[in-house]
């Protein structure tokens, strides 16, 4: 009866590595949108089956956790691991999808790149948690999530000034603007992701 009660580690780890791929996915998708010349208006349909994965990922591990007593991780670092590699990719559906809701037809400048520096922190996060499960130290690829999240920022504050230089139509700028926010709000999680894993790292080492 007890044993039962046990998890097995390698759950975790592997729900982990699973909601990564898909969020990687979601970022390349989203990078794809925002490159091309005409915003393609199905994206919706593309990209919804992938945020319901990672969504159904996030509450199973959010159910076995109220389930087991022991945890191959600090109970909290595994809810707010989950949760924000979750959130990733959502606040990314949320801006793809901003474009067709507002019919936006133009490209918004820096929306590709910072989309972009997002593909590689994704990447990079992907690397971190092939071995969170046998808690190696991959402090390089947690601190370049870090650095391309300032790169990402650069873009936002850039393409910010641009935008309220350039655009005259209000409504069109708020549009926009929000979009951009996203987008960096997107990158900004990869770093908190970034920050969780190195507590656990230290927690751990």
């Amino acid at each position: 009866m007890f044993n039962r009660l046990l998890p097995k580690e390698e759950k975790y780890f592997e729900d982990f590595k699973d909601i990564i791929s898909y969020v990687q996915e979601i970022a390349k998708i989203t990078h794809a949108f925002f490159a091309s010349d005409e915003y393609d208006k199905d994206i919706f349909l593309k990209l919804k089956p992938l945020e319901k994965r990672c969504g159904e990922i996030n509450s199973k591990v959010i159910k076995r956790l109220n389930k087991t007593f022991i945890t191959p991780l600090d109970r909290e670092d595994i809810f707010a691991l989950i949760k924000r590699i979750d959130s990733i990719g959502d606040v990314l559906v949320g801006a793809a999808v901003r474009v067709d809701t507002y019919s936006l037809t133009e490209k918004i400048d820096g929306a590709e790149k910072i989309a972009s520096i997002i593909v590689q922190q994704t990447k990079e996060l992907e690397i971190v948690l092939q071995d969170l499960k046998h808690k190696s130290s991959q402090i390089n690829e947690c601190k370049a999530v870090q650095d391309l999240e300032s790169e990402a920022d650069n873009v936002y504050r850039t393409s910010l000034k641009k935008l309220f230089t350039e655009e005259k139509d209000p409504i069109t700028l708020f549009k926009k603007k929000e979009i951009l926010e996203m987008l960096e709000n997107a990158s900004d999680h990869c770093q908190t992701t970034a920050n969780i894993i190195i507590s656990i790292l230290i927690k751990n080492s």
